[in-house]
């Protein structure tokens, strides 16, 4: 009784926590590439750096929280064992 209980506890926190954690960063706008002008300073190269990070961070986080949505279904699915269509 306790383990069916520990199982279903566990995966109702994983699914609430994928959608309330994944839910911002899936909402995020698409952004515009780092532009560097013609005759590009220091400064210049440095801030297309840290935005190129900043936009490789936001692919990252938003391919995670896409593979949680996707996952959610089958969390579910297996913390209620097969449901009849």
């Amino acid at each position: 009784m306790r383990k069916t209980l520990a199982r279903t506890a566990t995966a109702a926190v994983i699914g609430v926590a994928a959608l309330g954690l994944g839910g911002g960063v899936a909402s995020a706008d698409l952004v515009t590439p780092p532009e560097v002008p013609s005759n590009p300073t220091g400064a210049d190269y440095v801030n297309a750096w840290n935005e190129s990070g900043t936009h490789l961070g936001a692919g990252v986080f938003g391919a995670v929280s896409s593979a949680w949505a996707g996952a959610i279904p089958s969390i579910v699915q297996g913390a209620l064992g097969s449901v009849p269509a």
